[in-house]
């Protein structure tokens, strides 16, 4: 049997984590097992078991120290030293991804792993690890260009780079541990939880439904304001701008979840705002206007580009008329003036959330204040959380309405009232959970699908994982 190389800095850590920190909840190990059988499923060589666990605790127990006054955040890729590159693309990008090996490997253990975690950002860079014969781990080397992959999980970038390693993990907050096999999230523990399958609510089931309205008028209004011309294709593009919406609230949250504040969105139906008192009330509608510009632009340069492919290109064609030429090349630095015009509305809208009080939205998603409070006083009669996306019957749990914060419980209070409301809430810790009304019911999620590690199959529609193997 492979020996387990000692992580703690004596065995007392060990005993307290057995004895205290997981009982009755899960560990590092239920991490491993949970690893280690989605590995045996999909590669022909992986790490031991043992090697796993021993990985995950180190990771474990380095995310509750600091350095520097700073929380421990990093990334590492499990990559065999000798061949860290088994199948490279024939044609590489210029900012694909390299392993820069260091002279003499650092052991892995969590006091030398938090020594040297300023030198990587997950956001930009990892930490290459492996075990050797032993099962003695080690970091050897970094990756760096991690910045390609950032964007991209975060709707940053229209395409993402191939991955570095047989698995990746991250320290993504005090006891949070999050593991990935390429764009797929496997399961991440949460101090003494083990979370396998996010939800992907926002994709469809009852808040899916209660946020269709804010699609449809957004549909209806890039369908409007298209060329006569065009507007026989536009089903075609009905799915993909739809999920660019919802997309939209995704970085929203994100961008909020980010600054580790807190923070509250309402999105309500009811126009007359009964319940709240808007201390700054403002009209912004740009995020609106600007998902349907840019929509218009994408399917402008499209159709342009198209044209010149079929009607020119695959008909050797010696000339292509000036006039589609500059159709495609304006609507194209349309459509990236549009992507900058959505970001810097998300980033204005998310700072908004740190103001004490909630952000208000009417479903259209135009902003119309701050610093909201809710003054109905009623509490919901009952809450559940469900368990699945769809919030059925046989999945829902009943929940206490007084093991929650004062953010939670007002944003409750207010959905149990009004019927087309939704409410984003998210912690300080990074949490994120949304409730509604559903047959009557208060229904609370959390563990949301919000990056795109999660549904890449279905985000197929708008985006591609660049194939530079081609």
């Amino acid at each position: 049997m492979r020996r387990r190389h000692k992580i703690f800095a004596n065995d007392r850590e060990r005993g307290l984590m057995k004895k205290s920190h997981f009982r009755p909840g899960k560990s590092p190990a239920d991490l491993a097992a949970v690893v280690h059988a989605e590995l045996r499923r999909r590669a022909s060589k992986i790490p031991a078991l043992d090697v796993l666990t021993a990985l995950f605790e180190c990771l474990y127990f380095a995310s509750l120290k600091t350095e520097e006054a700073e929380s421990i955040k990093i990334h590492v890729a499990y990559i065999d030293p000798r061949n860290p590159d088994p199948s490279p693309p024939k044609r590489c990008c210029q900012d694909r991804w390299t392993h820069i090996a260091f002279k003499h490997p650092v052991t892995m253990t969590v006091s030398n792993l938090v020594k040297i975690a300023k030198a990587s950002d997950p956001r930009s860079s990892s930490f290459a690890v492996y075990a050797d014969e032993t099962g003695r781990l080690s970091v050897w080397g970094l990756i760096d260009q991690g910045n390609r992959y950032y964007e991209f999980i975060n709707y940053e970038s229209d395409a993402g780079p191939d991955r570095p390693g047989i698995f990746q993990a991250s320290i993504e907050g005090i006891g949070h541990i999050v593991t990935y096999i390429g764009y797929d999230k496997l399961a991440e523990l949460k101090v003494n939880t083990l979370v396998r399958n996010a939800r992907d609510v926002l994709r469809g089931g009852p808040v899916s439904d209660k946020l269709d309205i804010g699609i449809r008028a957004y549909l209806d209004t890039v369908e409007k304001q298209l060329p006569k011309n065009l507007r026989d294709s536009f089903p075609d593009w009905v799915a993909g701008l739809s999920d660019e919406w919802t997309s939209s609230i995704c970085r929203l949250l994100l961008r909020v979840q980010n600054y580790h504040h807190g923070g509250t969105i309402l999105i309500t139906g009811d126009s007359s705002f009964s319940g709240l008192r808007i201390k700054h009330r403002i009209e912004y509608p740009r995020l609106s206007t600007a998902l349907a510009r840019r929509a218009l632009f994408r399917i402008q340069e499209s159709n342009a580009s198209d044209e010149i492919f079929e009607e020119y290109i695959e008909k050797d064609s010696e000339d292509i008329p000036v006039e589609l030429y500059f159709d495609e090349s304006i609507n194209s630095g349309d459509y990236e003036d549009g992507n900058s015009e959505v970001e810097g509305a998300i980033w204005f809208i998310s700072l908004l959330t740190r103001v004490d009080g909630l952000v208000l939205m009417n479903p259209s998603l135009e902003v119309k204040g701050f610093g909201v409070e809710i003054t109905f006083s009623d509490e919901p009669p009952s809450i559940f959380m469900a368990r699945d996306r769809r919030a059925k019957d046989k999945h829902l749990r009943k929940l206490d309405y007084e093991r929650f914060g004062t953010r939670h419980r007002s944003v409750m209070r207010y959905c149990s009232k009004i019927s087309n409301s939704v409410g984003f809430v998210i912690s300080q810790d990074g949490d994120v959970r949304v409730m509604t009304q559903v047959r009557g019911k208060l229904v609370v999620w959390e563990n949301l699908r919000l990056q795109l590690h999660d549904f890449i199959r279905q985000a197929k529609v708008r985006k591609k994982i660049v194939s530079e193997k081609e």
